[in-house]
């Protein structure tokens, strides 16, 4: 039976409770997150939300002012949005690239808020440094936790480079692991640290994941490790 481990607390409705009883599933965050106070608003022509805990964490403390418009990298941060009210006014793809280009046409001149975690990669903003005007906005604190020991299953699917992080502090990764990870930025990430054996979803998703997942084991079924 493969193992897999996500770095990922999962929703009830999460694709990957549909993988069945032919696989050894654990889903945990390796990060922990706390909000962070945040002054006064500045003024901005767009707001623009990399994460749906962005979006969670801004809330709970403010509310998009009027008229600023609303932009996301993905549909996580639209769906946090959407559910307090909120309609975006762009969502992206999840991939910054492609969102920074896509955006482009509508951001490019103006003053822009970036509402993202301390440890942020920022990397929509960085594409762009030279076509808006950027102001970021920590709204939270993403920390590595010290309190779970990351198993070692026969695929690791990381959400983030942090979570990546996280995990090699504490364990080492194999040749006969598979690497599974979600956007650009943590394909580098792999990359930056030799990972031999890797793969980036198709879609940043959980779906996409999982479609990944079955496709590699398909493929080219694991011996358990």
């Amino acid at each position: 039976m493969p193992s897999v481990f996500i770095s990922r607390e999962l929703q009830p409705s999460s694709p990957f409770h549909e993988l069945g009883t032919g696989w050894h599933l654990i889903a945990a965050s390796l990060l922990e997150f706390t909000p962070v106070s945040f002054p006064e608003l500045p003024p901005a022509d767009w707001y623009f939300f990399y994460s749906g805990k962005g979006a969670q964490f801004f809330l709970e403390q403010s509310s998009p002012p009027s008229p600023a418009r609303l932009a996301c990298l993905g549909n996580g941060a639209a769906r946090v949005l959407t559910k307090h009210g909120y309609a975006p006014d762009f969502v992206g793809d999840g991939n910054p690239a492609n969102t920074a280009m896509q955006w482009l046409g509508l951001a490019q001149g103006c003053r822009v808020v970036f509402v993202q975690a301390r440890r942020s990669r920022a990397s929509v903003q960085q594409l762009l440094k030279n076509q808006i005007h950027a102001h970021s906005l920590v709204v939270y604190d993403n920390q590595i936790r010290t309190d779970i020991n990351p198993p070692a299953a026969d695929y690791l699917l990381f959400t983030s480079p942090l979570n990546f992080a996280a995990y090699q502090q504490q364990k080492a990764i194999s040749e006969q692991q598979r690497v599974i990870g979600i956007g650009s930025t943590t394909a580098v990430t792999f990359s930056d640290a030799s990972v031999k054996e890797y793969r980036i979803a198709d879609t940043p998703s959980e779906a996409g994941l999982v479609q990944c997942l079955l496709d590699w084991e398909k493929e080219q079924p694991i011996e358990a490790v």
